[in-house]
């Protein structure tokens, strides 16, 4: 596993992100509410969105090496406006991918086409610092921690027009996050991090807001 491979697959992950925040009408699709043993007892309300469990997914498939070494916190089933389960998942093409996410958003097949679209996507990095490092790490030891979008909270209610205290943003939709976190699966210590900041900056060109990875 290198640290390209990890900074790709964050910018994927920051892709679907921003899409799914970009399309008003597929973002008041995503939204489920937690109920029972998934309700995170921070919130008075707090949400799985698609966005999340796709991106976890997407981290399972791109890596297949750590396949059952990868963790995250959301469960991969997603209940659509039908009461139908379906378990959501990267299947090996586009238009597989698409036909299962039909599903889950209601046969909205435009909708579907665009995140399998994002979900099965190439990356291209064109970053010259990272050109001059050279991480690569064994996979044999190693697990993979991911929280989808840290603030979930935040990812779906947040306002954009918050200002950074000291440099950080304390809340709103600059404080949604990509979290990485590779580890030694028998020690526990942590080995390499990422963190994607999906809606860093506002493009020029459009109402859309872009990020990166650190």
């Amino acid at each position: 596993i290198s640290l390209r491979s990890l900074l790709a697959a964050s910018e994927k992950a920051a892709c679907i992100a921003q899409l799914c925040r970009q399309e008003e009408t597929l973002f008041s699709l995503l939204i489920e509410e937690k109920r029972g043993a998934d309700k995170n007892k921070k919130f008075l309300q707090d949400f799985k969105t698609l966005a999340d469990v796709l991106i976890q997914e997407v981290i399972k498939h791109d890596f297949p090496e750590l396949q059952d070494h990868i963790c995250g916190e959301e469960s991969n089933k997603f209940e659509n406006s039908l009461g139908e389960i379906v378990v959501v998942r990267v299947c090996p093409t586009q238009q597989e991918t698409a036909a299962l996410l039909q599903k889950v958003l209601d046969r909205k097949q435009m909708a579907a086409e665009l995140l399998a679209a994002a979900v099965h996507r190439e990356v291209m990095l064109s970053d010259p610092a990272l050109d001059n490092v050279d991480v690569t790490i064994c996979t044999e030891s190693l697990a993979v921690w991911i929280d989808p979008i840290d603030s979930t909270n935040q990812y779906i209610r947040g306002c954009g027009n918050v200002m950074p205290v000291n440099g950080i943003y304390p809340s709103g939709l600059h404080s949604a996050l990509v979290l990485i976190g590779v580890y030694n699966r028998h020690s526990g210590e942590p080995v390499l991090g990422i963190i994607n900041e999906p809606f860093f900056q506002e493009e020029l060109t459009a109402h859309r807001r872009g990020g990166g990875p650190h």
